[in-house]
């Protein structure tokens, strides 16, 4: 999957003012960080921002175009309205190629379909998972068969897509359980039964 690119520029004005006028043109703050260097406030078009967001999720790597000048990012923090769930703000965080990166993924569920019935549902316990590698192994996502169920009573993360990829270190319990099976029961057979005893 391509890594997405968001144009950016820099800011430098102040005061409440000048941003209700940002946020009207269709513009939203930001701040840069980079290790050993100044953080840089930015702005986005809010519109590119949500496309990437929704294509891509929060977990992406992002490669940030500030004037021609290229480097990758991944988001730290995103602030949004509390009524019509507009992005506020977003923290980004730039990508050294020679250092790691911990970051939560999100976790997807693949065929799901194919598993749960009227009596049955797929339980999930969680639904990320915390990875630490250097930029250039990011998996694009992260993806748990559903299927797997079909053999075993739990899936943990040892059952993850990413489980056996030697760049990725999982920081979680490779035995914590991720998704279950719950029975849906039957409320006329349990009548049944309760009217036999």
């Amino acid at each position: 999957m391509a890594t997405p690119v968001l144009n950016i520029e820099l800011r430098d004005f102040k005061g409440k003012n000048q941003m209700l006028k940002t946020r009207r043109s269709g513009n939203v703050p930001g701040v840069v960080y980079s290790r050993g260097e100044k953080t840089k406030k930015v702005l986005f078009n809010e519109r590119e921002m949500e496309k990437i967001l929704s294509r891509y999720g929060q977990s992406m790597k992002i490669a940030l175009n500030l004037g021609g000048e290229r480097f990758f990012a991944i988001i730290k923090e995103i602030q949004k309205g509390s009524i019509h769930n507009e992005i506020l703000h977003i923290d980004f965080q730039t990508l050294d190629e020679n250092e790691k990166v911990k970051i939560q993924m999100p976790i997807q569920i693949i065929h799901r379909e194919e598993v749960e019935s009227s009596v049955r549902l797929m339980q999930m316990n969680m639904n990320e998972v915390e990875i630490q590698t250097y930029p250039r192994y990011l998996p694009d996502k992260v993806e748990l068969d559903a299927t797997k169920l079909n053999e075993k009573d739990v899936l943990t993360i040892a059952d993850l897509d990413i489980a056996e990829n030697e760049h990725i270190e999982i920081l979680e319990d490779r035995e914590k359980v991720i998704a279950s099976f719950a029975y849906i029961s039957n409320k006329a057979e349990v009548a049944a039964t309760e009217a036999e005893a």
